[in-house]
């Protein structure tokens, strides 16, 4: 369900009288410049949010409270929303999932885990502070619960995975307190498992509820002997839900927790019951050494770069020199959308060879197998 946007009336009024200037020759963004003198939120085609609130969840993740203008249109539990920053005069942007603040029109809450050698997330981390206005993207994505809800549900998580994941469990628990939900949720400790202590409230309140958390690197077991890290396998599956493969599931984790849950399905013939969001590129596994010869058309000019088998497209192209318009850089946003006139590609996100036929492709989750003629959508 998607929370109401706070003022109507006032988004209403706001987008008529942007569109009766427009017909006198100020532009959109001439508009949202102006009214933005008065308040930054009001803005109609250049969406923005306050910071309201900030808070640590673990040593290296931390929940921003944002509250949006009347123009944002509201978000529905596990949808993407894209923040921009401006870091050194260039501008950044980056998906992350929004949970909506119940009874509070336009306010909503991301929870950005700090990457190593992360640029934006640092940022946020070092820089962002109560009561400064980020640029902000309207809510889409369709990694959302069916309707109408389905009487069972599994989540599995890994890492900051749990963010589209938590926004479900708020909205099943205030909508559909009966579905029984099943969270199995990968973190490498206690101590680094996003919102444990709310989970841990929900799994004691919510009768309907069964969380298992899980470490997901090596440690020592009652005896004081090694143990192996548990792993996403039919095992675990079978234990936490013998029926799982019949039931709605929503995977959003690393790579190699996505790869296994791809695989488990596809094994049981259930692909169709798996809903999968990535929350972080898988890294080309190429032959390092093999160059591929990227030619790209865009505006009519022609460019040329080569491509190693261990690069995506779009790093492969900055590295040569050269500004492919590009967005997120997690396969979310589309602005670096080419089409893939001839030669060969993999899918980072499903793993699929794509062979060029005038397909989209996305640089930013492509790798190159041989040399490609592309064309840029943006």
């Amino acid at each position: 369900m998607a929370i109401a946007s706070s003022s109507n009336l006032t988004a209403n009024a706001t987008a008529r009288l942007s569109g009766w200037l427009r017909h006198l020759g100020v532009s959109p963004m001439a508009f949202d410049d102006t009214v933005s003198l008065l308040n930054p939120l009001l803005a109609v085609h250049h969406l923005r949010a306050r910071v309201v609130a900030r808070q640590a969840e673990t040593p290296s993740a931390t929940t921003f409270v944002l509250q949006a203008g009347p123009a944002f249109a509201g978000l529905r539990a596990g949808q993407h929303l894209i923040v921009g920053v401006t870091i050194g005069g260039v501008r950044h942007r980056r998906a992350y999932s929004p949970r909506a603040i119940e009874g509070q029109p336009g306010r909503f809450a991301i929870t950005v885990q700090r990457q190593p050698e992360g640029l934006v997330s640092g940022h946020l981390h070092e820089q962002v502070r109560v009561g400064q206005v980020l640029d902000i993207e309207q809510a889409r994505g369709d990694f959302t619960l069916p309707s109408p809800t389905p009487p069972q549900v599994l989540l599995i998580a890994g890492g900051s995975g749990i963010t589209p994941g938590i926004a479900m469990l708020e909205q099943l628990q205030r909508q559909a307190r009966s579905t029984r939900v099943t969270l199995i949720y990968f973190a490498r400790s206690e101590a680094d498992r996003i919102f444990a202590e709310a989970l841990n409230r929900l799994a004691t309140s919510w009768p309907s509820f069964r969380y298992l958390p899980i470490d997901s690197v090596a440690h020592t077991n009652v005896a004081g002997a090694p143990a192996a890290p548990q792993v996403l396998d039919r095992a675990l599956l079978d234990g936490a839900l013998p029926q799982w493969a019949q039931v709605p599931t929503f995977c959003c984790g690393p790579a190699p927790l996505m790869d296994a849950a791809r695989t488990l399905w596809q094994a049981a013939g259930a692909s169709a019951q798996l809903h999968l969001e990535a929350f972080a590129v898988a890294r080309p596994n190429g032959d390092p050494l093999a160059r591929h010869a990227v030619h790209i058309l865009r505006e009519s000019v022609p460019r040329q770069f080569i491509a190693p088998g261990n690069e995506t497209l779009l790093v492969a192209g900055e590295v040569a020199g050269l500004a492919l318009k590009h967005g997120c850089r997690q396969g979310i946003c589309h602005e670096c959308t080419c089409r893939l006139h001839s030669g060969s590609v993999r899918d980072l996100q499903s793993g699929q060879r794509i062979d060029g036929e005038g397909q989209p492709i996305r640089l930013c989750v492509t790798s190159a197998m041989s040399d490609l003629h592309l064309e840029s959508l943006n």
